[in-house]
């Protein structure tokens, strides 16, 4: 049994749908996290931004993509999420477009863009043990969702704490400064460092915090564990058995992305990891025994 925080620490193998259940129903509505908990998910992963009023939105795009949203009202497509209030956000129709990418991905017509308070509301309902990753949305190359770092990881811990799931979750981002500002607000929340390949883990990186890849450490696994974070979650490619090893030293979960491949799944299993992230949940946890999961 793991002594590292999360699902996997009662010996179960987490399999975590991506975005609710992307693979299965329109990402990030209530509809897809449905279908992730009758999957039978360990957990679930979701992003989340802010609106020009300051609330906390599950969603993952910058700008409003015209092959994910439907005006009801005003034209909004094209706009950056940011520059609009929630009640702006509420008129666009995000659930009755299918990805072309995603074949047999279920609509949900009509659905809205949902608040973090809403969605953790509907999970404690329909599925309360399950663990809550959540990516904040945090380009440090981007100087307004820099600026607004605080301001999204207070309102995320806020919602956490109001939903009563603190030890139940992970702040999960790219930005690693978010997990270091996350560890002096929030010490007993757990944090997640995410890991994309030929980006996060480069000299010069602005994604790593207060860690100088090449100088003030060479592994990636030490630089997370550095700035604090419990779990890494690294694009699935990079994840082998010798990085598995390494991970484990260090004292982190290993939880990777975006894995949709049965084939790449057992390889994945089979390396160590404790879970994985994936668009079709349904499809990893039926490679797993019952008692596995």
């Amino acid at each position: 049994m793991s002594t590292r925080p999360g699902p996997w620490a009662s010996g179960r193998f987490d399999v975590e749908g991506h975005r609710g259940a992307k693979g299965l129903v329109v990402e990030n509505t209530l509809a897809s996290f449905s279908a992730a908990f009758e999957a039978g998910v360990t957990g679930v992963e979701l992003d989340v931004r802010l609106t020009a009023d300051g609330a906390v939105v599950v969603w993952h795009d910058p700008v409003l993509l015209p092959e994910k949203c439907l005006p009801t009202g005003p034209d909004l497509v094209g706009a950056r999420l940011a520059d609009l209030t929630l009640e702006q956000l509420r008129t666009v129709d995000v659930g009755s477009q299918t990805l072309a990418g995603f074949a047999g991905q279920r609509a949900a017509p009509g659905a809205r863009v949902s608040t973090l308070d809403e969605v953790l509301a509907h999970g404690r309902e329909h599925a309360p043990n399950v663990w809550w990753t959540i990516e904040l949305k945090v380009n440090p190359l981007d100087e307004g969702e820099s600026a607004g770092r605080r301001q999204l990881l207070e309102g995320v811990l806020a919602d956490v704490h109001e939903a009563g799931v603190e030890r139940q979750c992970f702040v999960h981002s790219f930005d690693w400064a978010v997990l270091e500002l996350s560890a002096q607000l929030a010490p007993d929340v757990a944090r997640s460092a995410l890991v994309e390949a030929s980006v996060t883990w480069m000299p010069g990186s602005p994604f790593t915090g207060s860690v100088s890849v090449g100088e003030s450490h060479d592994d990636v696994c030490e630089g997370a564990a550095a700035v604090g974070a419990q779990v890494i979650s690294p694009e699935h490619v990079l994840v082998d058995a010798d990085f598995v090893v390494r991970a484990h030293d260090a004292g982190l979960a290993v939880l990777p992305w975006t894995v949709n491949d049965p084939d790449r799944m057992s390889a994945l299993v089979d390396a160590g990891v404790d879970g994985l992230v994936s668009d079709y949940p349904d499809r990893a946890l039926a490679l797993l025994s019952p008692a596995s999961v």
